[in-house]
């Protein structure tokens, strides 16, 4: 990982999110499950209801095991999910930069977005569980749109 200068927060949201992966939202078997979960999402009316600039026709792309990360490019609204990373954690996140896709790609407000996308589509627990990982990593979080 490669931090990035405008992106202090980097390192500890990612830290953050490692601690408690295990935990957070199912685990996606196939790339099947990962589709009908970005799907589910984006389909969900309390995501256009809470997000209402959010891209809901976005491109969904499948990244080799060799690939470094999965990540998003929200100017041409792309997320491209690492085999191995299928997971409902790592969707979500992805999907927060879609959402936010401010100065600092990791800062505050898409602590925040990611934040709302864990309790809505993980549970409860699992948002008490990255809350409590993001302060415990030092993560600012900002206030809930």
């Amino acid at each position: 990982m490669t931090l990035q200068p405008n992106d202090p927060q980097q390192h500890a949201v990612y830290a953050a999110e490692d601690s408690v992966l295990a935990g957070v939202g199912p685990r996606l078997r196939r790339w099947r499950d990962v589709e009908r979960f970005v799907e589910s999402v984006l389909g969900d009316p309390v995501y256009l209801e809470r997000f209402p600039d959010a891209p809901l026709d976005i491109t969904l792309q499948r990244r080799s095991r060799s690939a470094t990360a999965s990540l998003a490019v929200p100017a041409h609204r792309v997320v491209a999910i690492r085999d191995g990373s299928w997971n409902a954690l790592t969707v979500l996140h992805e999907l927060a930069h879609l959402i936010d896709h401010g100065a600092q790609p990791h800062g505050p407000q898409f602590a925040a977005v990611e934040l709302e996308l864990v309790r809505r589509w993980c549970g409860f627990d699992a948002y008490v569980a990255l809350r409590t990982a993001f302060a415990g990593h030092g993560v600012v979080i900002g206030p809930m749109r």
